[in-house]
């Protein structure tokens, strides 16, 4: 009877382990897994958004040019009449905008002005200049051109039969009255994806005299599209209303030939990346794709999971969709992992468990035994009841003991898987900090793109003439410089992530604005806004927690930037202003912007207070504590319309006595 009982308390307690540590695995798996695949989804919609920001950005400069080339013409600042005078405005449009393909404008007696990027052949750019006369005789000529429009080659063309008036952005722009935009298409000189955007010149008459045009590479899309970060296998695509894929990572297979030999998008429905043709194939319908809000999904290729995203149509003017897809496994594969070992690791302790199980089972029985024996021999008549009863319940006593440190033992494996999941959770949380980062590799990659051009030209003019320096020393000082700058951005960047110690010092407050400003340059790029410094030459050292008050700085200008970004009148300047003041023992700091001023009755410093859609209100708060940890204090004090103005304050360290020249602080002094 008692090895029956001992097995069946066995194989209890090695059951009610496992299970207990089951339910443990599968409801972290389950609750991680949905964390996830919701991290994956809003990981995509993050990538669609700055996806459909960077295609404004990249063509409304064309917009701006087109229809500033349109007043030009119209209002007689530059004659449109002037063949040369004309080029020459068109050719610095083109130096300035670096996506131009060209530019152009065709009038209504058939006239026609061309200026284009013509790499590799007699100069960088061609100029296609035809004029008529008023009895309809044409001249055609090509001009090309260096950096500085002098001309370096000159051919006249007798058989061209271009009309500029024949085209389609020219009859578009005419009878619409109006700028527009050309589908996308494949440019027939570059091969090159790109678009054509065309404005018409009306005089005073309202008679259209002429239409501007430009020719705009959108390849640059793509290669956007191929440094983005989605996961290990994540694709972000465009695909235009009428189907046709316009930007994908690898920029060849969005091209393809027709019958005719000339080259055209591939559709998504015949598009050679299998998953992204399941994905949203089925967003065509008749010709068309129609998606007018943001849609996330989950579907199935190949056995194997995806979360995907498609973003509505960015605009009229821009028809174009941005999907995403990625795969499941990019964010889950870990957790799946870490499953199917604590169900192994589970398995393994309920085999040690049902053994420990058992030796205690023999353990806890003997003594009750021992008690049985003694009754049924007390009933047999073969012992005195009143002899001394044996240890039974003092060895269960000592049992239930050792039961109960058993269960304080399984509770602190429990305040440990606990940790654990914490412990993933900030994790992931750094893991998305970390992607945050990768919005100054294309800040580095320019001066280090100059590195190595200056070097490899350097090495040229020594190996071609090795006893006259010539332009080399000015070109080493160059790759010194960008070298500098390098560093300095990524040391401003390691400086801001570290952890900091909590300690306050006297640190060089112009030292750090010149850091923090590596580090929210690439937005205020981005967002075409200027940020100016107003800064004495030579100021005491503040006191303060440096790398605290770089985050205050960080988030204020953030901020400002984002602010500045909304505001569409165009009379206004798009500008930040960084200034700073020493007031008796106090450095007074102020950020001051041309946004649309902070709203009436928004408590700008209370927790989870925020005006933007996707914050979370802690930005301020967090900061205000900063400077009043460090002795000073942050207000706002700008009016509605006219912009926001934010001060702050910290405590100056003044020397006791005049002191000797003080050493510079060096550029890496944030870390």
């Amino acid at each position: 009877m008692h090895k029956s009982l001992g097995a069946l308390l066995a194989i209890g307690l090695a059951g009610l382990q496992f299970l207990a540590v089951l339910v443990v695995v599968s409801s972290s798996y389950v609750t991680s897994e949905r964390a996830l695949i919701q991290h994956a989804r809003n990981l995509l919609r993050d990538v669609g958004i700055n996806t459909i920001e960077h295609s404004k950005g990249f063509l409304s400069p064309a917009e701006g040019a087109a229809e500033l080339a349109a007043r030009l013409a119209q209002n007689r600042v530059i004659a449109s009449d002037d063949p040369m005078a004309l080029e020459q405005l068109l050719f610095q449009q083109l130096q300035i905008a670096p996506q131009f393909a060209g530019i152009y404008y065709g009038t209504e007696d058939g006239g026609f002005v061309y200026v284009m990027r013509s790499p590799g052949a007699a100069g960088p750019f061609r100029s296609k200049i035809i004029t008529v006369s008023p009895e309809g005789a044409r001249h055609v000529e090509f001009i090309w051109r260096d950096d500085d429009f002098q001309q370096v080659a000159h051919k006249v063309d007798p058989d061209d039969t271009f009309d500029p008036r024949k085209r389609p952005w020219y009859n578009r722009a005419r009878q619409s009255r109006a700028t527009i935009w050309t589908d996308p298409y494949i440019f027939f000189s570059s091969q090159q994806p790109g678009i054509t955007l065309a404005a018409p010149v009306i005089r005073d008459t309202g008679a259209i005299h002429g239409v501007v045009g430009v020719d705009i590479e959108i390849s640059m899309i793509s290669h956007f599209l191929s440094r983005l970060n989605i996961g290990e296998h994540g694709r972000a695509l465009i695909i235009h209303r009428n189907g046709d894929v316009i930007a994908h990572p690898d920029l060849e297979m969005i091209k393809t030939r027709s019958d005719d030999g000339t080259l055209r998008f591939v559709n998504i429905t015949e598009f050679e990346d299998p998953i992204a043709r399941a994905a949203f194939a089925p967003l065509l319908q008749d010709g068309e794709i129609r998606v007018s809000s943001e849609t996330a999904s989950q579907f199935t290729y190949q056995g194997a999971s995806y979360v995907s995203t498609v973003m509505p149509i960015i605009s009229d003017k821009l028809p174009w969709t941005i999907a995403v897809y990625a795969p499941e496994n990019d964010f889950t594969a870990v957790i799946k992992q870490n499953r199917t070992t604590n169900i192994w690791i589970a398995a393994a302790v309920a085999a040690i468990t049902g053994l420990v199980g058992l030796a205690l089972a023999h353990y806890i029985h003997k003594p009750v035994r021992a008690f049985a024996v003694r009754s049924a021999l007390i009933s047999q008549g073969e012992i005195d009841p009143n002899e001394p009863l044996p240890n039974t319940y003092r060895e269960l006593e000592r049992a239930n003991e050792t039961l109960v440190q058993e269960i304080a033992a399984r509770r602190e494996q429990a305040a440990q898987i606990e940790r654990l999941n914490r412990d993933l959770s900030h994790l992931a949380r750094g893991h998305t900090m970390g992607q945050m980062a990768a919005g100054l590799a294309h800040e580095i990659n320019q001066p280090l793109t100059a590195i190595a051009q200056n070097a490899d030209t350097a090495l040229f003019l020594l190996a071609q003439n090795p006893e006259k320096l010539g332009e080399l020393p000015e070109i080493l000082n160059e790759i010194e410089r960008q070298s500098l700058r390098a560093g300095d951005i990524i040391r401003a960047l390691r400086g801001f992530i570290r952890k900091d110690d909590d300690r306050r010092a006297p640190f060089d407050f112009v030292a750090l604005v010149a850091q923090t400003l590596h580090l929210v340059q690439p937005q205020a790029t981005e967002a075409s806004v200027e940020i100016a410094t107003d800064l004495p030459a030579s100021l005491p050292p503040a006191e303060g927690n440096r790398i605290q008050i770089a985050q205050v700085l960080v988030n204020l200008l953030r901020n400002a930037i984002e602010a500045v970004a909304t505001q569409t009148d165009p009379a206004r300047p798009r500008r930040v202003i960084l200034s700073a003041r020493p007031q008796a023992d106090l450095l007074r700091v102020t950020v001051t912007d041309t946004g649309p001023g902070i709203r009436p009755g928004l408590n700008l410093f209370a927790q989870f207070e925020t005006t933007k859609p996707d914050g979370m209100g802690l930005g301020l708060s967090i900061c205000r504590a900063i400077v009043e940890g460090s002795g000073g204090a942050l207000w706002e004090d700008g009016e509605e319309g006219q912009g926001a103005r934010f001060h702050f304050t910290l405590p100056l360290r003044r020397p006791a006595k005049p002191a000797g020249p003080v050493a510079p602080v060096r550029a890496d002094a944030l870390e």
